[in-house]
């Protein structure tokens, strides 16, 4: 007679052996899905790739950002020579696009394109605009920032703007008397977070007030960024991250600690933009976690909270996520640009003296601000901040949208409706039939061909476009010409493939984990 115990016993294999059995099933039958039966399985790529998302996680987390350079392999792979295959699938889900002239279709002004809830989800921000998923409510809540960054608002800002341009050359000014090189890449992002909280909060950040730069910051831009290739895998961990104490989470991490702290000062900028909005009170003079605040006619969190977007669009934590966006998005974006471009031009003496040439002509006095009026209509200046843009890329990482109603027609392909399409900045401005010697730092080939700006994406396109494209380019006009008017600059220990060429898609572009940093020498 079979024992209770080892009947039991059987009955718990029986048991373990079904589960396990319908689990590889079920596996199986999304595998045969996918591989098969999906709206994408007539695209080309390869097979891994179709089946599992843990091809893009290996590329992203265990190789650290590589996706981006083996989706550029993949169109190689699946074309035909001498082609490249302008359209494959890297997903389950998706599909990357490798054509320059289907930007403006994808992008498009006019037709509604939502995000890719996937992509979205690695920073945990969905109340902020860039994260915002339907194109409607996109709309929604865009409309009362897009005042903040028209021409005109930005032709209002120039005081502003010179100030704190002024303020980068008064620290320029102690290294150039030390003798000692000034970190670029520090030095301009410490300067644009400063004028961007200022405009956002009226509150003065102070970085560019840090002996050193402030590399901290620096540091904390780089962690949240470096963050989103894994947890675009598992964004849940945000959730549980909730969960736990601060200081539990900054003894398992000092990135995810980083971020915590950056979240809890812009938090209490907003309660206080609330407090204020909603008492009419003046705010007061100093406030806490080293922000001093200055009164201004109106920042752009107290004008969102005049405005007519609905309660549950001006929630503390709603307002929170759009300040992270809005600060993170208006500093190290600009910076780069501003480090890349300095680089090419000491880099390239020709080019630096054809641009100190035409600076001198129109700015006789170096020490006058230079006037936003006056220089964003010079030829040359105007070409080198073209190419600057160009190398830079703005974001390194592929951006999707998504057509919900309609199919769209590629060649002769018809892309589903629903279905996330990618394309990345990298590939469209490294395209050697739009710009030849593409690696290359070339301003003349925007005097030559002004239609190129076709082509650049550095701020993307269409109807979600970076909505700081003004004031971006304002900051890049006015600084430039003033750096290269009132300076004499050499680079101090600087090596392009180490400290400028992209090794890593962290969203944003990254050199090699060796780079010093862009450093210059002021005489």
């Amino acid at each position: 007679m079979i024992s209770f115990s080892v009947l039991q016993a059987n009955l718990q294999v029986h048991w373990l052996t079904g589960v396990l059995v319908n689990v590889f099933l079920w596996l199986a039958a999304i595998l045969v899905r996918r591989l098969f039966f999906s709206p994408l399985s007539k695209f080309p790529g390869p097979k891994v790739a179709a089946a599992t998302g843990l091809y893009e996680a290996y590329y992203d987390v265990i190789q650290e950002g590589q996706y981006t350079f083996k989706i550029k392999e993949l169109h190689k792979k699946y074309g035909t020579k001498p082609q490249e295959g302008p359209i494959v699938r890297i997903s389950p889900n998706e599909l990357h696009v490798n054509d320059p002239d289907f930007y403006a279709t994808l992008f498009s002004t006019n037709a509604p394109r939502n995000k890719f809830p996937f992509y979205v989800d690695q920073f945990a921000l969905p109340g902020s605009g860039f994260s915002t998923i339907d194109h409607y409510h996109h709309r929604l809540r865009r409309q009362p920032l897009s005042p903040f960054f028209s021409k005109k608002s930005v032709q209002r800002l120039e005081p502003r703007i010179s100030q704190m341009i002024e303020k980068l050359c008064s620290r320029i000014d102690e290294f150039k008397r030390s003798g000692q090189p000034v970190p670029m890449r520090l030095a301009y992002s410490c300067m644009t977070t400063d004028l961007i909280t200022l405009y956002a909060f009226d509150a003065h950040s102070k970085h560019l007030d840090d002996k050193d730069f402030s590399p901290e910051w620096n540091k904390t831009i780089g962690s949240v960024t470096a963050l989103g290739n894994t947890m675009k895998q598992i964004p849940w961990v945000y959730t549980m991250v909730d969960f736990l104490p601060d200081s539990v989470v900054a003894a398992l991490s000092s990135d995810m600690a980083r971020l915590i702290d950056w979240q809890n000062g812009l938090r209490r900028l907003v309660r206080d933009a609330i407090a204020e909005h909603d008492s009419k009170a003046e705010k007061p003079g100093v406030a806490e976690d080293g922000f001093e605040v200055e009164r201004q006619d109106k920042n752009i969190f107290q004008s969102l909270l005049d405005s007519s977007l609905p309660a549950e669009e001006k929630t503390v934590e709603r307002l929170r996520q759009e300040a992270q966006l809005v600060v993170g998005a208006g500093s190290d974006t600009v910076a780069n640009v501003l480090t890349v471009t300095t680089f090419h031009l000491l880099a390239n003496a020709e080019k630096l003296a054809k641009l100190v040439q035409e600076l001198e002509k129109a700015m006789l006095d170096p020490k006058t601000p230079a006037k936003l009026g006056d220089v964003e209509n010079l030829p040359y200046l105007s070409a080198v901040v073209q190419e600057g843009l160009r190398l830079a890329y703005g974001l390194c990482t592929r951006l999707q949208r998504i057509s919900p109603d309609e199919d769209l027609q590629f060649r002769e392909w018809s892309i589903p409706a629903g279905t996330p399409v990618g394309m990345t900045s990298v590939l469209m401005h490294h395209d050697e039939s739009i710009y030849p010697n593409s690696y290359d730092f070339i301003p003349e080939r925007w005097i030559d061909n002004p239609k190129l700006d076709r082509y650049l994406v550095t701020f993307s396109k269409g109807s979600r476009m970076c909505i700081g494209m003004n004031l971006a380019r304002a900051e890049i006009y006015l600084t430039l010409a003033t750096i290269f008017r009132r300076y004499k600059v050499e680079l101090f220990d600087t090596i392009r493939e180490r400290d400028i060429d992209l090794k890593y898609d962290h969203f944003l572009p990254y050199p090699s984990k060796e780079s010093r940093g862009v450093r210059a020498i002021f005489k």
